[in-house]
C-alpha cells in the first residue's frame, strides 16, 4: 500500500512539473496606463450614477457598477511569454441597457477599451489610447452640458442599437449618453449626480 502511494505521489508531481514546462516563462508584463485608469477602472463597486434626460427632465436613469473583475491573459511560447493584465466592470442601469466595460492593455503603449451590452450582433462601443492619444475617440479640453462643466473629455464616434455619443471625463465615469431602443434614441442623459459607496 505505501508503495502505491509513493507511485501515485511520484506521478502526481512529474505531471506537475510537465505542466509547468509548457507555461510560457513571463518575459513582459502589459498593464493599463494611469491615463486609461483614471477614465474608466478607478471606481468603487456600489457606485451609482444619476441620469437626467435632456429632452425630458422628468426622466432619469442610474447605472449602478455591479462588479469590478482584473484579469490576466498570458500568451507566448515556452521561452517567452506576455502577461497581460486587464479589468472588466459590469454596470447595471435601471432604464437603458446592462453594459460590460472591458479594459485591456495591449502592445507598444495601446489601451483599448469595449463598452459591451452583452448581447450577440450588437457592436462594442470602443476607446483606445495609443502613444499619449485618444482614437478614434474625440478629445475636448473642457465641455459644459446644460450647466454642467466637465474637464478632459473623451467621445466616442462609434455606436450600436443602445448606446451613442458615449462622453467619458477623468475620474468621473460616463457624464452623457444617448440612449437608443431598436436604433432610435429615447434619451439624452447627462450625468447630475454621482453617489460614492
Amino acid at each position: 500500500m505505501k508503495s502505491l502511494f509513493l507511485t501515485v505521489a511520484f506521478l502526481n508531481m512529474l505531471c506537475v512539473n510537465s505542466c509547468k514546462d509548457n507555461e510560457p516563462k513571463i518575459t513582459k508584463i502589459e498593464e493599463l496606463s494611469d491615463e486609461m485608469t483614471a477614465y474608466f477602472v478607478n471606481y468603487e463597486v456600489g457606485a451609482k450614477w444619476i441620469y437626467q434626460d435632456t429632452l425630458n427632465t422628468n426622466n432619469f436613469d442610474t447605472i449602478e457598477l455591479i462588479s469590478k473583475e482584473r484579469f490576466d491573459i498570458v500568451s507566448g511560447d515556452r521561452n517567452k511569454g506576455t502577461l497581460t493584465k486587464g479589468f472588466e466592470l459590469y454596470y447595471k442601469p435601471s432604464k437603458s441597457k446592462d453594459f460590460k466595460v472591458r479594459i485591456t492593455p495591449g502592445v507598444d503603449n495601446n489601451d483599448f477599451v469595449k463598452i459591451d451590452p452583452m448581447e450577440s450582433g450588437v457592436a462594442a462601443i470602443s476607446f483606445e489610447y495609443k502613444n499619449n492619444s485618444w482614437l478614434p475617440a474625440n478629445f475636448l479640453d473642457s465641455i459644459e452640458i446644460t450647466g454642467n462643466k466637465y474637464f478632459e473629455v473623451i467621445i466616442s464616434p462609434s455606436s450600436n442599437s443602445y448606446y451613442s455619443r458615449v462622453s467619458v471625463s477623468k475620474m468621473n465615469g460616463i457624464i452623457y449618453y444617448q440612449s437608443k431602443v431598436a436604433g432610435a434614441i429615447k434619451g439624452c442623459y447627462k450625468l447630475v449626480k454621482t453617489i460614492k459607496p
